[in-house]
């Protein structure tokens, strides 16, 4: 994956294997709010004025680190039925922001303008994330398993707003049968009967 801002040079891909790792190290070990650039580098033995140089500054590396790991989001959820891609989709969203890193960065997201994060990079955050939904819908959509009328929209926000409102204001994990139980209300919201 490449940076997204056409203004930055483009990233190398050994630069971006390298710097990458250090980046995810240095978020769930210290955090959004204590993330630095000379910290990063100074500890992973990068050249501060590469990361500037590809990156320009904290927040977008720290952007770039976050797209690049919500692409997971999407992997395996083609199962072959509604229900099944539901629950590889929510189990994907739930790993991601069950971990440290993922929690811390979900809040860090949603922050007002104080936390760094501007309309545009929120945008993007959930852009993936509606991509990964939508190809869940148009499949089921295909296979006949959706009813009539669904709104991609609305049905992102049945299976995810749950989830996420959750990481947000609690530190406990979300656990197997509660993402079953959300998985289960967005089923019955979106299948055909």
């Amino acid at each position: 994956m490449e940076p997204s801002d056409p203004i930055r040079e483009s990233v190398p891909a050994e630069v971006w294997a390298r710097v990458m790792p250090a980046v995810i190290d240095e978020l769930t070990r210290w955090g959004v709010e204590r993330f630095s650039i000379e910290a990063l580098s100074e500890r992973h033995h990068l050249d501060a004025a590469m990361v500037y140089r590809y990156w320009g500054d904290r927040r977008q590396l720290i952007v770039d680190a976050v797209l690049a790991d919500v692409e997971k989001v999407s992997s395996g959820t083609d199962t072959g039925s509604l229900r099944g891609d539901l629950l590889a989709l929510a189990s994907n969203v739930t790993n991601q922001i069950n971990g440290e890193l993922g929690r811390s960065l979900l809040r860090a997201l949603v922050m007002d303008r104080r936390g760094g994060h501007d309309e545009a990079t929120r945008v993007r955050f959930w852009r993936l994330h509606f991509a990964a939904m939508r190809a869940v819908v148009d499949r089921a959509r295909d296979r006949g398993e959706l009813r009539e009328g669904v709104n991609t929209l609305a049905a992102v926000q049945i299976l995810l707003a749950p989830l996420n409102i959750r990481a947000l204001y609690s530190d406990v994990p979300i656990d197997d049968d509660y993402c079953a139980a959300i998985v289960d209300l967005a089923w019955h919201a979106l299948a055909r009967r």
